[in-house]
């Protein structure tokens, strides 16, 4: 009996060992499986890339069908560039779909590729959205373009006799101008008429062939021709607004000439007193060279007959920046010299003070020749102050004396 319940206990024993070992290996195997299926699991953001892949390649057969309507309507040349920017996404689209393959396939791969390529798959698929997006937008503007031609060319019209109108007013500006200016001055504009006439005639050459084309529904060049109206009707504004601008340009510095005429008759008044009563003959010879150059250019500007009012303006402000700077450097020197004349008299009382100090306690005491030597250059610095004209250089020779006589003092008694 007891054999036999031995035995029974060890086949239990075995089979739950067998089956705890079993057990083991099959969560070995599914944790294994799980790491495997985290693993190739996309990271966040993969769906979303997913989506824009889906949409963009939906977006690509979309404008292919597009191209295929447009090239029947519009003609190649028309839709080569549209062609062109479907090739350039196919290429883009063909680069995610070879990353999407490289996510989805068994060998694995590294976090920081996986988050890469994810990134670029979602760029790309955008790409081609927008790219597809923005071409079949086009061609859709120029069908609703062309299916509203006729109302369009009636615009045009409108603005083509507008133009006309202002185009005699504009004669009539640049007539003006011809009689007041010399040719170089309104050269800028001396062909704007003509170039507005060839303008408005291209454009009413254009708006008769989109007439001609919607009449006989041959759309596919309405479009183009509505454009070249249009450009050149605005080319035609361009070319009379440029004549406009430059009356107007010449105007503002005829006006500016004049401000500058009143202004500076108070400015050289007062030039004319200081050059009466300068600081020195060359401030005085500065301010007097620089009055009679804006006065002759004064002359030169209010004279009747053809001039050019710009040139005249610039020389005329060149005159008077001379001026004003002639007579600043004129009162600089004159502030410059009142300065030295207040302070030369207590440097001249400083400098004899000091000399005669320095001069007793020599004679009284003796000293060397260093000290005897800087007491005759202070002395010899004293006189030619006081007998220096110039107020700055006799201030600069009086505190020469002062330092020679400190001089002296310090080597007499050293």
């Amino acid at each position: 009996m007891m054999p036999q319940l031995a035995t029974s206990i060890g086949v239990v024993v075995g089979v739950v060992v067998v089956a705890f070992a079993a057990l083991m290996i099959l969560g070995v195997v599914l944790i294994s499986r799980r790491a495997r299926r985290e693993a190739l699991a996309p990271p966040p953001g993969r769906t979303d890339a997913g989506v824009a892949l889906v949409r963009a390649d939906t977006a690509l057969r979309d404008g292919v069908d597009e191209l295929g309507y447009a090239v029947a309507q519009f003609g190649e040349d028309r839709t080569r560039d549209f062609k062109n920017a479907l090739d350039a996404a196919r290429a883009d689209l063909d680069r995610a779909f070879r990353l999407q393959q490289r996510l989805d396939d068994a060998e694995p791969d590294s976090d920081r590729q996986r988050s890469e390529w994810t990134r670029e798959i979602a760029t790309l698929a955008n790409r081609v959205s927008t790219t597809v997006s923005a071409e079949s937008a086009r061609f859709e503007q120029l069908r609703r373009s062309e299916a509203d031609a006729p109302e369009t060319i009636a615009a045009l019209r409108r603005n083509l006799r507008a133009a006309h109108d202002r185009r005699a007013g504009s004669e009539a500006t640049f007539a003006e101008l011809k009689k007041s200016y010399p040719s170089e001055t309104i050269a800028v504009v001396a062909g704007n008429l003509e170039a507005a006439d060839a303008a408005l005639a291209k454009a009413a050459t254009a708006l008769d062939e989109a007439e001609a084309a919607v009449s006989a529904k041959t759309v596919s060049t309405v479009t183009d021709q509505l454009s070249a109206a249009e450009s050149a009707i605005r080319e035609s504004a361009q070319l009379l607004d440029g004549i406009d601008r430059r009356r107007d340009e010449l105007a503002k510095a005829v006006a500016g000439i004049q401000a500058i005429d009143a202004e500076e008759k108070v400015s050289l008044e007062a030039a004319r007193a200081l050059r009466d009563a300068p600081p020195d003959p060359d401030s005085g010879a500065a301010v007097n060279a620089a009055i009679g150059a804006l006065e002759a250019e004064l002359v030169a500007v209010t004279a009747k007959g053809k001039r050019d009012p710009v040139a005249d303006l610039d020389s005329l402000v060149d005159a008077s920046d001379r001026l004003d700077i002639a007579v600043a450097a004129a009162r600089n020197q004159q502030r410059r010299l009142e300065g030295a004349r207040s302070a030369l008299a207590g440097a001249l009382v400083s400098a004899r003070t000091q000399l005669t100090a320095v001069s007793d306690y020599i004679g009284a005491h003796g000293a060397g020749a260093d000290a005897r030597t800087r007491l005759a250059e202070g002395q010899r610095e004293l006189l030619l102050a006081e007998n220096e004209a110039d107020p700055v250089a006799a201030l600069d020779a009086a505190r020469r004396a002062q330092t020679h006589a400190r001089d002296a003092d310090a080597l007499a008694r050293y």
